[in-house]
This record gives C-alpha cells, sequence and structure tokens, in this order.
C-alpha cells in the first residue's frame, strides 16, 4: 500500500465531500492554551505546559481536529485555501494536519482527534505498555519524540536499558529522562531504529515533515503512532495508532 501524505489525503477528501469550490466549508483554528489542551495534570514537565509546543485546533462544523506544532498561527478561510499554504512554514503543516483531522472526523473517516487531559496521559501510558507487553514480551522499546509519561511508564515497565529515545528539542537532547539519555532525533533515529524491537513513534512527526526518513528506515520492525496529531494519516493508511484516552 502506498503511503498517503496529508496533503494527498485533505486534497482527496475534499473532493469526496463534494463542496471543494462553494463557501459550505470554512475552518477556524488557533492555538488552544494549556489547561484547554492537556487541563491540569499532576505531572508538569510536558511540553504543553512550558510553551515549548502548542496544540492547533482546526474546527469544521463543530468537528474539532488538532495538531502540536512549535509555530503557531491564526487562520480563518476555505479548507481547500489550506492548500494552497506554503508547506516549508511548520505552522502550515500543523494547520494541514489539524484541517484534516477535522474534515476526517466529521466525514467519518477517523477518530479520536482531541487530545486527553489531566491524568489521562499517564494512564494512556499505562495501557500502552500493558498492549506492548502482552503482544512482544520483554521487548526493546524505541520512542521517537519526547513525551514524558510513555518515557517514564515504559522505562519501569521494560527497564532503562531496554527504552530508547530521541527528540528534536535541544533542552531533551543529551539528559537522562527517567533512566533513559535522550538522542539527537536528527541524527540518531537510525540507532535507535537499529537497537529497538518495537517501535513507537510521536504524530508530531507527520506536521513537522520529518516522517518520510523514519518510515524509510522502519524495515519490517512493527511500529505504531500515537497522539492525537496523526489521528486521519494513521487511519487512512492503516497504520495503527495507540492513543486510548482521546476524545
Amino acid at each position: 500500500m502506498t503511503f498517503q501524505d496529508a496533503r494527498q489525503i485533505l486534497a482527496a477528501l475534499l473532493e469526496e465531500h463534494g463542496e471543494t469550490e462553494n463557501l459550505a466549508v470554512t475552518v477556524s483554528s488557533r492555538a488552544l492554551t494549556p489547561e484547554e489542551a492537556i487541563g491540569n495534570p499532576d505531572r508538569k514537565d510536558f511540553p504543553l505546559l512550558h510553551g515549548k509546543e502548542v496544540l492547533m485546533q482546526a474546527e469544521i462544523d463543530g468537528f474539532a481536529g488538532q495538531a502540536f506544532t512549535g509555530d503557531p498561527l491564526v487562520f480563518e478561510g476555505l479548507v481547500k485555501d489550506v492548500l494552497e499554504l506554503d508547506p516549508d512554514r511548520p505552522g502550515h503543516q500543523a494547520l494541514l494536519i489539524a484541517t484534516l483531522n477535522a474534515l476526517a472526523r466529521k466525514m467519518g473517516k477517523t477518530d479520536r482527534t482531541i487530545h486527553c487531559v489531566n491524568n489521562e496521559p499517564e494512564e494512556c501510558a499505562a495501557l500502552v505498555c500493558s498492549f506492548l507487553r502482552e503482544k512482544y514480551g520483554p521487548c526493546r522499546v524505541g520512542i521517537i519524540g519526547y513525551q514524558p509519561a510513555l518515557l517514564e511508564a515504559c522505562s519501569k515497565e521494560f527497564g532503562p536499558d531496554h527504552v530508547f529515545i530521541t527528540d528534536l528539542n535541544p533542552d531533551n537532547i543529551g539528559q537522562t529522562r527517567y533512566g533513559v539519555e535522550v538522542w539527537d532525533g536528527a541524527t540518531d533515529t537510525d540507532r535507535l531504529i537499529n537497537s529497538a524491537e518495537v517501535l513507537l513513534i510521536t504524530g508530531t512527526v507527520l506536521a513537522n515533515g520529518t516522517y518520510q526518513p523514519i518510515l524509510n528506515s522502519v524495515g519490517n520492525k512493527p511500529y505504531y503512532f500515537y497522539g492525537t496529531t496523526c489521528a486521519a494519516v494513521a487511519s487512512i493508511n492503516q497504520i495503527p495508532r495507540l492513543c486510548f484516552k482521546s476524545k
């Protein structure tokens, strides 16, 4: 099966929706406040709480889609206009992803497009670990993208020597978190893939344009996207997603 990227999927869904050229379909987006995005979790090390990333939300006829980005922007216009925005700007990529998630949710093509809140990320992380343990046993887990609740849960479940993680945030790279050194996502992702037996990939890579080299390197290893950012792209491409507490 050929991988369809977000731009291809959005164009196809617009054509299927049948209102591409009239004004019936509009989208507005904005960056959510930390409380709107993730509530009030007990743990305080989520990037959302420190302004490192924001959650962009697009709404189409009352259906919401979200995407993480470090380049928030405000947009209101036609869905088809999103396809004309400069794809090299990260905020435009995130807007496209959020818009796609909203339209796919409206059309019944995907679900769970709203981020979980409060302590649900930790509950989700525990469920992800239980899933991996049941399916793969005491495996080596590679996590692409820093998500503290998921990293901590995997480190406890499988042992820090059996968990590997990469990230692009320079504040994380080289640091040891929950017993695991954070490797550089720009240079160490192949190293991570080679070290792990199963991979957990943040859906944010679909919004920041870094997904293609990752998918090219995965080979036959089992992998799962996690999070709400990748909801529509994962559904349309029939890629398994672990996201147990999203709405």
